[in-house]
């Protein structure tokens, strides 16, 4: 079907001159000139006492060689800054919010010189202090945070990694918690015959109460059989239908969020795995509703590092961020989301990996905040981080803030040409799908 009409056409040509789309724009600000070295891996939303700002951590140094800054860095709205001295050595995987302070978390020598900060520190906003986590031994590392409450000893900060041991005490390995002073048992440790290591830590109400769920490499939890992911209800461990596994080759659980889809609140899983509860699942990314899993479209070719709930402007839904290029037949290289039935890809071309994201506004709008190692995103250059920034209103297509018959013609217009603004479920296709998610977006008018 094609559709001619002058007034159309020329309503069109006057919504594209002045450059509107109903798409999401990526944003280099964050990444010029961002950051050099390897990678960021960690983000964390937090207020020092001068005010709420993005945090990024990784194995990097602020591009333009500001003193300090190493393998941390905060966004003051126009530059990003050093955190005191930074941290030096190795590299820092995870930060946190905890009374009051941030925590890093990682494989790094020491925070700015202070004795006994190594691979644990906690910034209290004008300076670096130890967490007196003595965790010293050669492999330790630490890779996850999450501050939870299990109901009885009140909010701390769960740890999660390869550690055998934390202040000394070797009975403290992989996942322990800490209250500020001391560092006690989370139910038992990890085991089985794979490269022992919790990797992440997320938690969650599926009904039955707020619960921790923690993922990695592991076969057991706290003695009870648990294939890499394991639910923490504030006693004891326990499977969730065994968990999830590989035909062949190890399994292992890299990052879980939570969503409702609208079907209930429920736990998503992502990382390398192509079973679960030992029968066939979508690959490398599954759904956990707190009782059985289920299977995501046609899951992703490489591993699936993160799991972001963001509103792009089209309605709240789940991206999944990694080392994938394509889910099933379709293109998905670093980002995609979920449409409710498949995974559609937002980045064509990543030349690094992806490993982290949040979300946030640092100036320009709604975010999704990207981080990993690449230095240029769909053919934009931005080091190791860049923003995703949210649609202001998807269908204002004659761009005046205000939804009339002048955006509806200009779909038309766009629909009749095959314009990819008018193509609303984003599959390169032009039929009643999109007519239909365009009557939805302008039934939902502008913010």
């Amino acid at each position: 079907m094609r559709i001619t009409n002058q007034s159309t056409t020329i309503a069109i040509a006057i919504a594209a001159a002045v450059g509107t789309s109903h798409a999401q724009d990526l944003s280099n600000t964050l990444g010029t000139p961002g950051f050099a070295g390897s990678y960021v891996a960690g983000t964390a939303i937090h207020d020092d006492g001068s005010g709420e700002s993005l945090f990024v951590a990784g194995s990097f140094t602020i591009a333009g060689g500001v003193a300090g800054g190493s393998q941390i860095a905060r966004w003051d709205g126009a530059a990003w800054q050093a955190v005191g001295a930074g941290l030096s050595g190795g590299y820092t995987n995870a930060l946190a919010s905890f009374q009051g302070d941030l925590i890093a978390a990682g494989y790094f020598d020491s925070a700015s010189g202070v004795a006994g900060s190594a691979k644990l520190a906690r910034w209290d906003g004008s300076a670096w202090n130890s967490m007196d986590a003595q965790s010293e031994i050669f492999l330790n590392s630490f890779w996850d945070l999450e501050v939870y409450d299990d109901g009885v000893t009140g909010e701390q900060l769960y740890i999660a990694g390869n550690y055998g041991d934390l202040n000394g005490n070797i009975a403290l390995d992989h996942i322990a918690k800490w209250d500020g002073t001391d560092y006690t048992a989370v139910g038992g440790t990890i085991g089985g015959a794979v490269p022992l290591i919790v990797l992440d830590l997320h938690q969650v109400d599926l009904g039955s109460g707020n619960h921790l769920y923690a993922g990695g490499r592991f076969l057991t939890m706290g003695g009870n059989a648990a294939l890499n992911v394991a639910e923490w209800d504030g006693t004891s461990w326990s499977a969730m239908d065994l968990g999830v596994s590989k035909v062949s080759g190890f399994a292992q659980v890299l990052h879980m969020t939570d969503w409702d889809d609208g079907s209930g609140p429920a736990l998503y899983v992502g990382g390398r795995f192509d079973l679960a509860a030992g029968a066939p699942v979508s690959t490398n990314i599954a759904k956990w509703d707190g009782s059985s899993w289920s299977s995501m479209g046609d899951g992703f070719d490489g591993d699936v590092h993160e799991l972001v709930v963001f509103d792009d402007g089209s309605g709240e839904t789940l991206y999944a961020l990694g080392n994938f290029s394509n889910s099933g037949p379709n293109v998905a290289d670093g980002v995609a989301k979920w449409n409710g039935t498949k995974w559609e890809g937002v980045t064509s071309s990543v030349n690094g990996s992806i490993f982290t994201g949040t979300v946030y506004d640092t100036g320009e709008g709604e975010s999704l905040i990207i981080g990993g190692g690449f230095s240029n995103i769909d053919g934009i250059a931005s080091n190791r981080v860049i923003a995703l920034v949210a649609a202001g209103c998807a269908a204002d297509l004659e761009p005046d803030g205000s939804l009339n018959f002048l955006d509806v013609s200009a779909f038309l217009a766009a629909f009749g040409n095959q314009d990819p603004v008018a193509d609303f479920e984003a599959d390169g296709n032009f039929n009643f799908l999109d007519v239909s998610a365009f009557l939805a977006a302008f039934g939902a008018g502008c913010p």
